[in-house]
């Protein structure tokens, strides 16, 4: 195995540690706690490349579906996927995806102001697919209306989500200018 796969495979492993530590940090809310996920999520995808954002969150979700104490609180166990809760964790996959692809464009912009704004506007898109996700996921599976489940869901998650994303988008900008000498961080190996 090459120095450069046994380097990937970390920092996918990495990631996805960050984000079981980054569950168990809640706060609890009837339906659906607040977390600290959608913000590593937010981070992993603005600084990680796409197919390892997405590997990482994909890694977090099998051990926690396996029994692992990652989800929010520790939770486990593969019926947490199905649960109520479990479209915001398949929404990470989604919102991952498309922070991830959008913040590829960064290389061509040259300023900044300009690729901060872009992780921002990334890290809003992913963060409203996720909630879009986990409301319709929670109608649906915890046998609520769209609206009720809009209010239990998503409602609560707006103004945080949206800090989270403008924070995911500026840790994620520093890291990845602190970690740029770095072969896998190169700007160039982004696309």
């Amino acid at each position: 195995m090459t120095t450069n796969k046994v380097q990937r495979i970390a920092i996918i492993a990495i990631a996805a540690a960050f984000m079981a530590i980054s569950s168990q940090l809640t706060i609890p809310l009837p339906l659906v706690p607040l977390t600290l996920q959608t913000l590593s999520v937010g981070i992993i995808a603005t600084v990680l490349k796409p197919v390892d954002s997405l590997f990482s969150i994909l890694v977090y979700l099998v051990l926690g579906a396996i029994g692992l104490p990652v989800f929010a609180g520790g939770a486990a166990g593969f019926g947490v996927i199905l649960g109520p809760t479990g479209g915001f964790l398949i929404g990470f996959l989604i919102q991952a995806q498309q922070v991830a692809q959008l913040c590829k464009l960064a290389p061509v912009i040259k300023s900044t102001s300009g690729k901060i704004t872009l992780f921002i506007l990334a890290n809003i898109i992913g963060t409203i697919w996720c909630l879009a996700m986990g409301t319709v996921w929670l109608s649906i599976a915890g046998g609520l209306s769209l609206q009720a489940g809009f209010k239990a869901g998503c409602l609560p998650f707006i103004i945080p989500g949206l800090v989270k994303a403008i924070l995911a988008a500026i840790i994620g900008f520093y890291i990845r200018r602190a970690l740029k000498q770095n072969s896998y961080f190169k700007v160039e190996s982004y696309k």
